[in-house]
């Protein structure tokens, strides 16, 4: 990839690193059955791997490719997949399944495409071509049709499903609290994968217990289009390829996560991630964007709807939504308009619910590494007094994620940034989640009575990743 996320220069973390030698396998060698001594290699001219066998032969070896589950394995760095071209991730593989179907003999058996929105890749190019998010939404539905997509849905129901879903595991968690108990500490969503994969490799075990099981958006999505979907439409699950459009290519390394493929299957709940940049690019190629007239997004229920946005921060309103229910269904209490206060700077929010001066709530937003490791070493100390904090690696969330449309000729990062949380500001504003008539619809008729498949569909676990000791990985 050309472009890179500006979060990983924004910090102080030495998370940005081009591939080296602790994340690049740099050729594959199988071993010859009856060889006493061992094949020989050397390094060409031009860079190639020559192998010698012990009877004289010689062949070219092939560079081993690495994947983004690679990239999970490895303790080394925190982000640097996006330093890597990684195939299955890219506009490469959509023209490839593109060219799958328009080629394949057996319309019954070519790829069923579907592809899901999310809202902030929506935003950033209405920015780019100056229209509204909503007219934006449709072209982009036009263009993806005549590209080859069956589908071109809406990612908001999965966020609300989200959001529904971290309601009832906070509720859950402050229920269960003894009086007079000390504070457990707070409830970290784990929406943002820059996040969790930092949390997995830097602080491991010790942190994990606080961090949400509710899958993300994107990934509640892809259990949405590859569980409930094929039942609703009569597809074949294994035809359906699933892309998902997304701010950051953090999302890539997420739906690689070996937790998100089933065996049973064989497949991916997101088999392709893109990203902003990546759909403009792919919108430039192939065609003339004034020429695009389309319709609105696709329903996973059926029919047809208007793009909107959850009340609260442009990352989806964790924090609002889960304050608002809770305060409500633990406290009594209807808070009114929920007003952040700032703490150090722009990127760190409380707020908290008081009744007679005694703190009943207190929920943070905290964007950016620098952050988060201020947040984490306040947990460490036991300092920490939140009991909700909504989490996103990008500086100012989702909406600057590091895979969103840069400023263009004297506009700054400042004032986009700025139209951006406008824009979304001024989007209309849906029910609250847990009263989104397609939830009720969708989980009536998919997941009513089956708590075991409620919580193996919605909820997943995350892992520490072990700190590598070889000596190979000193660095001299």
């Amino acid at each position: 990839m050309s472009q890179f996320s500006g979060v990983l220069q924004l910090t102080d973390l030495d998370d940005f690193i081009n591939p080296s030698q602790e994340c690049i396998k740099p050729v594959k060698v199988e071993k010859v059955a009856g060889s006493k001594k061992g094949a020989k290699i050397q390094i060409e001219a031009d860079g190639s791997y020559i192998e010698e066998n012990d009877w004289g032969e010689k062949k070219k070896l092939e560079k081993a490719s690495i994947t983004l589950a690679d990239c999970l394995a490895c303790s080394g760095c925190i982000t640097s997949a996006e330093t890597v071209l990684i195939e299955q991730q890219s506009n490469k593989q959509l023209y490839k399944i593109f060219r799958e179907k328009k080629e394949s003999a057996e319309p019954e058996n070519a790829p069923f495409i579907v592809f899901s929105l999310a809202l902030q890749p929506i935003i950033s190019l209405s920015a780019k071509y100056k229209i509204s998010p909503q007219e934006m939404s449709e072209k982009l539905n036009a263009f993806l049709k005549g590209m080859g997509a069956d589908l071109v849905l809406d990612m908001k129901v999965a966020e609300d499903l989200s959001i529904l879903e971290q309601q009832d595991e906070f509720i859950s968690r402050v229920r269960g609290r003894k009086e007079g108990a000390k504070h457990p500490g707070p409830l970290l969503t784990s929406s943002c994968p820059g996040w969790v994969c930092y949390a997995e490799k830097t602080h491991g075990n010790w942190i994990l217990p606080f961090i949400s099981k509710v899958k993300s958006p994107q990934q509640m999505m892809g259990s949405l289009v590859k569980d409930y979907l094929p039942t609703r439409l009569g597809v074949r699950q294994d035809r359906i390829f699933h892309v998902t459009v997304m701010p950051c290519f953090d999302k890539k390394l997420e739906a690689s996560r070996e937790d998100f493929f089933s065996d049973v299957t064989e497949c991916r709940d997101v088999d392709c991630v893109v990203t902003s940049l990546e759909i403009q690019e792919l919108m430039e190629e192939n065609v003339e964007f004034e020429s695009l007239f389309g319709e609105k997004l696709d329903s996973i229920t059926g029919g047809k709807v208007d793009i909107s946005s959850n009340s609260g921060s442009g990352s989806g309103g964790y924090s609002d939504h889960v304050f608002r229910r809770s305060a409500l269904e633990v406290w009594n209490q209807t808070p009114g308009p929920i007003n952040y206060k700032t703490v150090k700077n722009n990127d760190f929010k409380e707020v908290t619910l008081e009744k007679d001066g005694v703190v009943l709530l207190k929920f943070a937003i905290a964007n950016g590494f620098r952050n988060i490791q201020n947040l984490v070493q306040k947990m460490k100390r036991k300092r920490c007094d939140y009991d909700f904090v909504e989490i996103m690696a990008c500086p100012s969330g989702c909406l600057n994620g590091g895979a969103q449309l840069r400023p263009e000729g004297e506009q700054t990062s400042k004032d986009l940034i700025g139209w951006l949380e406008e824009t979304y500001s001024n989007i209309n504003k849906s029910d609250l989640p847990e009263q989104n008539p397609l939830l009720s619809e969708i989980l009536g008729s998919w997941l009513e009575g089956n708590s075991d498949k409620r919580t193996s569909i919605l909820h997943t676990e995350y892992h520490e990743v072990e700190k590598m000791t070889n000596n190979l990985f000193i660095k001299w």
